[in-house]
């Protein structure tokens, strides 16, 4: 007897292990998916085919979408469990070949447990994933708005979230008119207000979206001004220069946006004319040959959205200080090889300075200077730099004369201030009434400090009309 219960003992043994193996076996195969390297991913992008792992989809409108990878075919129900508004739900799906799309009622982070079924009941270990819906569409668009002043306009860039269209419109008043634009998000997702000319003003903006599908009616006010229209931005960079016999127009233009310019000279009525269409040179140029004369010049600059006014420059022309020479009613020698000197005033360098005696002789005001242009010009300004390095005893008050013989000298303007005292070394110029000139003589009356008794001076310049 004792030898059967041994028996009998070690068949029930063998048989409960068959059916743990079993058992063990079934749960490993519905440890899902079974096909090596699936698994789980959360992503806000939805998968073109079926993925190779189970996709979850944080999307729009407060939905969560799964998409489902290819499944063993013993998996005949998946089973979906979350809390929503305190409540649990629990969702079976029977059909893997389309997407789940799970409604909830927050945009907040939720769990959800799946788990799957063979055709006998038997479950598989359950897989939990934690992933928040997004908003409304058309709420996350208008929270999401950008407004930015542009050249003579404003854009308002809602972000791309769909392809769906969703109808909208934008509401200002412009000179008392009441204004609104259309469009359709997703469709034209930005949208440019144009022909606002007035960058200094503020405008009222109204941005309404209304999404049917969803019922969601959304407006939001922003206030902005336009952006500078690009003509304008030009304008302050405008400036001229001389070339030989050319007046050369210049112009910066950082905004890659295209331009038109026109330039005339007139030259005692002789009209000459340049320009340049749809430039977007950063460093622009227009060149005419003046004869090297003075003039008026005039340019306007043009931009999608404007034109400007013309804008007019007074040209004197440059004397050629080629033929030049200078006399001074004294030297110092002691203020270097290159200083002291009456060629130091025409050198074209203003590190360099005629000084008057100081450390010998008769050195009280007043002080002259004598710059013979080399041939008769028509005088119609000149020109005066202090020395760089020295802001005491320079000169205050001078007279300009001139002559055609250097012996006959006649004024032509006086008591004119000097400020040999500004805080950095830059030119001061003076015009005078047109006159024929081949002699320049600047006659120093006073000093700018009281007590000073010498002068000097860095540079001396002289322009014709």
């Amino acid at each position: 007897m004792k030898r059967k219960f041994n028996l009998n003992m070690s068949r029930v043994l063998l048989f409960g292990g068959l059916l743990l193996a079993i058992s063990a076996c079934k749960e490993e195969e519905l440890i899902f998916p079974p096909q090596v390297g699936q698994g789980t991913e959360v992503t806000e992008k939805r998968p073109t085919a079926r993925p190779s792992n189970l996709t979850y989809v944080s999307a729009f409108n407060k939905n969560v979408e799964i998409y489902w990878p290819e499944l063993s075919d013993r998996v005949v129900k998946a089973q979906i469990k979350y809390t929503d508004a305190g409540t649990e739900k629990v969702l079976d799906v029977t059909k893997f070949d389309t997407p789940v799309i799970i409604p909830l009622s927050e945009v907040k982070a939720y769990e959800f447990a799946l788990q799957y079924f063979t055709a006998d009941g038997t479950p598989s270990k359950v897989t939990k994933t934690e992933l928040s819906p997004r908003p409304y569409e058309a709420d996350f668009k208008m929270s999401s708005l950008l407004v930015n002043p542009v050249a003579g306009g404003v854009t308002f860039i809602f972000p791309k979230t769909s392809e769906r269209a969703i109808p909208g419109t934008i509401s200002y008043v412009l000179d008392g008119k009441q204004m609104k634009q259309a469009f359709n998000a997703n469709i034209m997702d930005t949208v440019r207000i144009q022909n606002l000319s007035d960058e200094t003003k503020i405008i009222d903006f109204t941005v309404n979206l209304n999404d049917e599908v969803w019922n969601r009616n959304l407006t939001s006010q922003n206030q902005t001004a336009p952006g500078l229209l690009v003509y304008k931005a030009i304008l302050p960079t405008l400036n001229y220069s001389y070339d030989a016999n050319n007046v050369v127009l210049n112009w910066v233009n950082n905004t890659g946006d295209p331009i038109d310019v026109t330039y005339t000279f007139d030259i005692a009525g002789d009209i000459k004319t340049a320009n340049v269409i749809g430039s977007t040179a950063a460093a622009g140029s227009l060149k005419l040959d003046v004869a090297g004369r003075g003039g008026v010049m005039k340019a306007t600059v043009a931009s999608e959205g404007g034109i400007s006014t013309e804008q007019i420059f007074d040209i004197y022309a440059p004397i050629d200080r080629s033929a030049w020479s200078a006399e001074v009613s004294s030297i110092e020698t002691n203020e270097g090889a290159a200083n002291g000197k009456a060629s130091s005033l025409i050198d074209g360098d203003i590190n360099t300075y005629w000084h008057s005696t100081w450390s010998s002789g008769s050195f009280n005001y007043p002080h002259w200077f004598v710059v013979n242009l080399g041939k008769e010009e028509m005088l119609s300004k000149i020109g005066m730099i202090r020395r760089h390095n020295n802001t005491t005893g320079g000169f205050k008050t001078f007279n300009i004369e001139v002559s055609l013989n250097g012996t006959s000298w006649t004024m032509v303007s006086q008591n004119l201030t000097f400020n040999s005292e500004v805080a950095t070394a830059t030119w001061q110029d003076f015009v005078i009434t047109p006159v024929n000139a081949r002699y320049v003589r600047i006659t120093m009356t006073a000093p700018y400090r009281v007590g000073a008794t010498s002068t000097h001076l860095a540079e001396f310049r002289a322009y014709r009309k």
